[in-house]
């Protein structure tokens, strides 16, 4: 992140003229920027052709081990030492989502729990944010309390132990590359922070309504799969990666609101937030950033619900309006008749806009900034 590098190389400036010695050792990453490159010496901007060019790496490049714990820390020296601040010292309230468990013990446990339990359905249900097939390691990534490297290494160690794991060992490596992705995308173009990966869509005007932004961050916006997104992270600090992608087209897209409002929103949010991941997944979303099929990609929110959560599980478990709902209509409730709406336990939400017609507004929108490009 560019503020974090300004950050480091200022506290090495600061620990070089006290006269103690720095060394730095790279561990947040698989691998770090600037070691691959395509053909024109140019960084990789698309995802594919990036992670093949990691695997292409011998493997101490490509996929090194974890660094040595610090077992010695370096000898005294009379730089001040202040007391960690609290939290209400720093200006925050007090939390009031379910706590995290953190620590390097909790992220060990984390990683024993889904290498027993979950890497034997990642491959083929990591998308079904019912059934608790991921790793739920992301936030223990962003803060470091386990290392990217011991989790890539941890997992292809089980599937040599046990060959079925193979396929979903390689495909959660290769998801665990995605960070790099984005890292890298944010260390070669550093205006991505603030401003479009791609330069043309800085000149979107954003057509959305506040009142929309306002219900979709409460989870009210008629479309299940969107609301139940929106409240497990109110609730959780928490959403699955699945439904991520979701409520950030629906926000986009369908609400046509500009991508910012809604990484600012996770940003606030997410235990894992991190600006790289984040504003490259939220760009993605948005068809600004490094996607290979960029504007023209718009999820449908109920069909998504419908092929991820079949049976409305995820839905039911954060929107209990929808408790008693069958699966024939839990993604889509503006098609029960008044009858079923009544047995409901609560009233649901209204849709605020209709898919169909926000699609069209969308791409007509892009289409714009394109052709004036």
């Amino acid at each position: 992140e560019p503020a974090l590098r300004i950050r480091d190389d200022a506290v090495e400036r600061v620990l070089h003229n006290a006269g103690v010695i720095v060394r730095r050792f790279h561990d947040r990453l698989l691998v770090p920027p600037g070691v691959v490159t395509n053909q024109a010496g140019d960084p990789y901007v698309v995802y594919s052709p990036f992670r093949r060019a990691c695997e292409a790496l011998p493997l101490a490049a490509g996929l090194p081990g974890p660094v040595e714990p610090v077992t010695r820390f370096a000898a005294g020296h009379e730089l001040a030492a202040r007391r960690i601040a609290m939290l209400h010292e720093l200006g925050f309230d007090e939390p009031t989502v379910e706590p995290w468990p953190a620590g390097a013990a909790a992220a060990h446990a984390r990683l024993a729990r889904f290498l027993e339990h979950g890497l034997a359905r990642y491959d083929s249900e990591r998308d079904r944010p019912a059934a608790d097939a991921v790793s739920h390691l992301s936030a223990d990534l962003k803060f470091g309390t386990i290392s990217v490297r011991t989790v890539a290494h941890a997992a292809l160690a089980a599937a040599r132990e046990d060959g079925r794991l193979d396929a979903a060992a390689k495909k959660f490596v290769a998801e665990l590359r995605w960070r790099d992705f984005y890292a890298h995308v944010l260390h070669h173009f550093p205006r991505c922070e603030t401003g479009c990966f791609r330069r043309e869509y800085d000149a979107l005007e954003w057509e959305g309504d506040p009142a929309h932004l306002e219900a979709w961050k409460q989870g009210r916006t008629g479309y299940p799969m969107v609301d139940a997104g929106m409240r497990e992270l109110a609730s959780t600090g928490f959403m699955h990666n699945r439904v991520r992608m979701i409520v950030a087209s629906f926000l986009t897209k369908d609400l046509l609101i500009d991508w910012r409002e809604g990484e600012r929103h996770f940003m606030n949010h997410l235990v894992d937030g991190d600006l790289a991941n984040n504003n490259g997944g939220w760009q993605w979303a948005a068809g600004t950033g490094t996607d290979a099929q960029p504007y023209f990609r718009i999820f449908n929110p109920w069909l998504q619900g419908e092929k991820f959560d079949p049976a409305g599980e995820y839905v039911k478990r954060w929107v209990p309006e929808l408790a008693a709902a069958p699966a024939r209509w839990v993604h889509r409730p503006w098609r029960a008749d008044a009858a079923a709406r009544a047995r409901l336990a609560g009233d649901y939400s209204e849709r605020i806009v209709v898919h169909e017609e926000q699609r069209a507004l969308a791409l007509a929108m892009y289409a714009g900034v394109k052709a004036g490009a």
